[in-house]
């Protein structure tokens, strides 16, 4: 019987969408989730691999039927027919040359739970099942047994090519601007939106003197991925006032707009003599397995009550509070430091503003491996009665170093 259902996605709990930074196989893909399950999981995916792999076969184990009359249109409309003792299907989108089916897989949909006993149409669009690139693909689905079926192992694939395009969104950029060394890092903080469009050939982050128009400073941002998303420049003057602009730029045939509307990063912006951080600039310091950082920049701290020394953001999770103590030699303030930085907690720290400008911070508990930390920094007043606190990143040390 050929019943026709319109696919109403069932995600099985144990299998979720994936999308890998490199190629994976489809046992790879598998076995992965399932390793969390147990054993006797894995022995069933181990089976399958060894087959893949041109190992010996269990001789009693018979494939599955391939799903039948599989096609994909240009709107993602598709469609096959399910088989017989196939307990849900997968479908993966490969490279046009991935022609077998053990070779690598750029992203996998989540399950689908099989909902008859073979010969029923399963349809939907392909964007409800996963998320994938602008590009050309190779697009395979496999019929798999239930994991407790001993006489079964997944079918083998069948096929259909597809291509996709579309624009590219406009690029997200976050800085840095420290104050130490006069550099600016810029960072692409929506990397992750072109692994489902296209990673652009470039992005151009604009500098445009406030006080000059015709002083324009352009950063150049080449080779991005997720891996490689940021940018550090000495090209930009200190001192001076800044409105900052970004586009992306692609010459890939998959890619609509060769250029993204521009985006206005900030206005206004000058880089002086404090560290100046944008809201949402992702960092860390990688103390106690990244779970614990410094701040790079204080803003506003008040010298007599202190408090909070930072707000919540993207990068510190946590918030330093800083209480007013004694001031030791040769310093004007310094306080007591406490930190909630969970699974790590303290409130011995230190913070000592020295006379000269400076300023020491000391984290004196453990967190491991690294253990009591300390960092350096310059204070500038405010001439409000707060201050701002610049850290310097380069005289981070920890008891392992």
């Amino acid at each position: 019987m050929n019943i026709k259902k319109k696919l109403g996605i069932i995600m099985m709990a144990s299998l979720m969408c994936v999308c890998t930074g490199c190629a994976s196989s489809v046992a790879d893909n598998t076995e992965t989730y399932f390793s969390t399950v147990g054993s006797t999981l894995n022995t069933w995916f181990a089976n399958n691999s060894e087959k893949e792999s041109g190992g010996e076969k269990s001789t009693d184990k018979i494939k599955l039927d391939t799903p039948g009359e599989f096609t994909l249109d240009e709107n993602g409309n598709y469609s096959f027919i399910g088989v017989e003792n196939a307990d849900y299907y997968l479908v993966y989108f490969c490279a046009p040359d991935a022609v077998n089916d053990g070779d690598a897989f750029l992203y996998s949909s989540d399950a689908l739970k099989a909902e008859g006993e073979g010969g029923e149409s399963y349809e939907g669009n392909i964007d409800d099942l996963l998320r994938y690139g602008y590009g050309e693909y190779l697009v395979k689905v496999f019929a798999f047994p239930s994991v407790n079926d001993s006489q079964h192992e997944m079918s083998m694939a069948a096929t259909t090519g597809y291509s996709c395009s579309g624009e590219q969104d406009a690029p997200v950029i976050d800085y840095l601007w420290n104050t130490f060394d006069d550099t600016v890092e810029v960072q692409l903080s929506n990397i992750d939106t072109y692994t489902y469009q296209c990673y652009p050939d470039t992005v151009d982050v604009t500098f445009i003197n406030t006080e000059d128009a015709s002083d324009v400073t352009v950063i150049t941002m080449e080779d991005l991925s997720p891996e490689h998303n940021t940018l550090v420049s000495d090209n930009l003057k200190k001192g001076t006032t800044y409105n900052i602009t970004a586009v992306s730029k692609s010459s890939s045939a998959y890619v609509l707009n060769s250029e993204s509307d521009v985006a206005d990063v900030a206005d206004n912006v000058t880089f002086a003599d404090t560290n100046v951080m944008s809201e949402n600039y992702l960092y860390t310091d990688g103390i106690a397995r990244a779970s614990f950082s410094y701040p790079q920049v204080c803003e506003n701290f008040d010298l007599e009550n202190a408090g909070a020394m930072n707000e919540l953001g993207v990068s510190l999770k946590f918030t330093f509070t800083a209480t007013p103590t004694t001031a030791g030699t040769g310093c004007a303030y310094s306080y007591i430091v406490a930190g909630d930085c969970r699974p790590f907690s303290f409130e011995d720290g230190t913070l000592d503003l020295y006379t000269d400008g400076t300023f020491l911070m000391c984290q004196n508990s453990e967190m491991p491996p690294e253990g009591p930390s300390t960092i350096q920094g310059i204070w500038k007043d405010n001439g409000d009665g707060t201050e701002t606190l610049s850290f310097n990143n380069a005289t981070l040390t920890t008891s392992v170093d």
